[in-house]
């Protein structure tokens, strides 16, 4: 009896270390699961972090490129600026070189003088002069056209605001109109007012 029951007991502990290598082997393979995911996982990781370097890095070329256009672009403005300066800086000597008389002169003279001039930089002085006077001619008369138009609009506020003041005191009028109908004498004086009113407005 002892012996079939140690037989019984021994196929038991078989069953049981079958079971467990089976066990086993299967933890085992959910490990290089587990290890082959991570991996997985870290692949993409890593995927995603070249992909996000390499935006940045684009990024920081385009930003690179666009502020190097930038300063191309100032520099360029600056090189403009710079020679419209000096061009302006040489017509001013050489409107400091024209004689003070020769403001004085009349446009005919002027005129006159380029007709008569036997160089080139004679021609281009008085040009010069002609030139500034037109600019200086057209510079007051933007100047006083406005000034009247400012008095104009100033004219025009103060007429519309007297206009809207008449118009509350024509309504005020009639309302008292209104009301005082009995009382004729009243009437006749306040018709008479708004009349006066109506003219003015």
């Amino acid at each position: 009896f002892l012996l079939k029951e140690l037989d019984t007991l021994r196929a038991k502990n078989k069953k049981l270390q079958d079971k467990l290598a089976e066990k086993d082997k299967e933890l085992k393979t959910m490990k290089l699961d587990l290890e082959l995911q991570d991996r997985a996982t870290e692949a993409k990781i890593a995927e995603r972090i070249a992909a996000l370097v390499e935006e940045v890095y684009s990024a920081q070329r385009e930003r690179d490129e666009a502020v190097m256009a930038r300063l191309r672009l100032a520099n360029e403005e600056r090189d403009e600026a710079f020679l419209r300066v000096q061009h302006l800086e040489e017509s001013l000597k050489e409107l400091e070189n024209i004689n003070p008389e020769e403001n004085d002169m009349t446009l005919q003279e002027l005129l006159n003088r380029i007709n008569n001039a036997d160089t080139g930089i004679d021609i281009l002085k008085n040009g010069a002069i002609i030139l500034n006077r037109i600019h200086r001619t057209k510079e007051r008369k933007k100047k006083i056209i406005a000034e009247e138009m400012n008095a104009v609009i100033e004219q025009r506020d103060a007429a519309l605001s007297q206009c809207k003041r008449l118009e509350q005191e024509l309504h005020h009028l009639k309302e008292q109109n209104q009301t005082s109908a009995n009382n004729t004498r009243h009437m006749t004086a306040e018709n008479n007012q708004e009349r006066a009113l109506k003219v003015n407005l």
